[in-house]
């Protein structure tokens, strides 16, 4: 029984995410390049025990016209500076200076979680798949944490005490997806995993553009054991998590989508951890489509994927069958 519960746990946190993670981090990690990006630093808890009295953020350098949200019982603080070059803004503008320092002051104690939240504009100066890395000094009434770290070139990021919370940028407009037959998969995307975790998600959307049903009736991936299609609902307060056996079905003209805290693919037996910037090929097999394959972005842990999906909270376990 022990080890049943402890299964479900992982299960659960794979699927939901944790609602307080170990690390402070953005609930965004993917921006599109040339747009305005709206950032919210997540701040789980305090300095071993300890209240946080002050949030220091640096922008990085190709986040332009940055403006900080006021935030009620906070002072804000903001240092501005000339940007390494003069950066393109919208309707012909270029912009040399500007934001380069935000820090807000108050209290927030150990056992809250809080929200700190800032906009800006990412310049045209990036091509797909680059990476920001936005360096945190989280300051306690006793303490400091400096979440400031960042990998090294083949470095594996869960070896970071103090990682920098990191946003990966996309281009402007974004894929329509992958089509076959009358199915079109597209926003697929899964969250980070630690080292040594077996389980991992998928979340993705698929749309029937014919005129006769299909059903999604099989998944894999080299990077697992197992795929299998889940649905999570919640009973009387509880999670309650299931394979679906049968498949999924996609009407004619419409669209389900496969989201954190609802339907998902489960992908246990990992043999490598699930890497934030990295992508996850899965083959999906349709009863009359056949079989595709699609690439899954990995964002960061605490993702709450492409569109903000909210995930549920609660416990998590398998229906009896």
């Amino acid at each position: 029984m022990k080890a049943m519960l402890v299964g479900l746990m992982a299960l659960s946190a794979a699927v939901c995410g944790a609602a307080a993670h170990a690390h402070v981090v953005l609930d965004k990690s993917e921006a599109r390049i040339g747009k305005s990006f709206k950032a919210v630093l997540a701040v789980p808890h305090g300095c071993d025990g300890s209240a946080s009295v002050r949030l220091t953020v640096q922008v990085p350098e190709g986040m332009i016209a940055v403006k900080p949200m006021p935030k009620p019982g906070w002072s804000i603080d903001i240092k501005k500076g000339a940007y390494a070059r003069a950066y393109n803004f919208m309707h012909g503008a270029q912009l040399g200076e500007g934001v380069k320092e935000i820090s807000w002051s108050g209290r927030l104690e150990d056992g809250f979680y809080d929200e700190f939240t800032f906009t800006g504009y990412i310049a045209d100066a990036f091509k797909p798949g680059d990476t920001m890395a936005f360096p945190v000094v989280q300051e306690c009434e006793t303490g400091v944490a400096k979440w400031v770290e960042t990998a090294a070139a083949g470095q594996d990021p869960h070896t970071l005490k103090y990682p920098a919370p990191l946003l990966r940028l996309t281009a402007a407009d974004a894929p329509r997806g992958v089509s076959k037959g009358d199915i079109t998969v597209s926003s697929g995307w899964s969250r980070a995993t630690p080292a040594g975790a077996k389980v991992g998600a998928g979340y993705f959307a698929m749309t029937n553009t014919g005129r006769e049903p299909d059903r999604l009736v099989a998944a894999s991936s080299d990077l697992a054991e197992t795929v299998e299609i889940h649905e999570m609902s919640t009973r009387d307060g509880v999670m309650v998590m299931r394979p679906l056996d049968q498949g999924l079905t996609i009407s004619a003209g419409q669209t389900v989508a496969l989201t954190s805290g609802g339907m998902h693919l489960m992908l246990t037996g990992l043999k490598t951890p699930l890497v934030e910037g990295k992508t996850v090929a899965v083959t999906l097999q349709f009863e009359r489509a056949g079989k595709m394959a699609v690439l899954l972005d990995v964002l960061a842990v605490g993702a709450q994927g492409p569109g903000g999906q909210q995930g549920m909270a609660g416990k998590a376990e398998h229906a009896q069958h």
